[in-house]
């Protein structure tokens, strides 16, 4: 499993998702700052990457086959945040993630957009 971390990701999550093994690449990695959602829904799927984000924007711009996990925290800290990873990454395992879901993290767990 890749992901790509969109722009507004905290770098201490990416940090965090990588110490946990997973594959994880930034907008800013890739020199793509700035750009629209859908350059990076292009390159995600062009490299096969879900992409983490907390752009609400994507579940409007999605494209069939894009897969999109939106961290949904309105106004909490990200060191709040990052204790909640290992339950995003637990409820990660158990989901079953194909093309063309968007997906919400929050308090709640993970959980399918409908």
């Amino acid at each position: 499993m890749k992901f790509l971390a969109d722009e507004d990701f905290p770098k201490p999550l990416v940090t965090k998702i990588r110490d946990a093994g997973y594959s994880v690449k930034t907008i800013q990695q890739k020199n793509l700052q700035g750009s629209s959602d859908e350059i990076v829904a292009n390159l995600a799927l062009k490299e096969k990457m879900i992409i983490l984000t907390f752009d609400k924007d994507f579940l409007k711009n999605q494209t069939k086959n894009l897969q999109v996990i939106i961290f949904s925290f309105p106004k909490i800290a990200t060191s709040e945040i990052i204790l909640l990873v290992d339950n995003f990454l637990k409820d990660l395992k158990q989901i079953n993630l194909s093309k063309g879901n968007v997906l919400k993290f929050s308090k709640n767990g993970l959980e399918k957009q409908k």
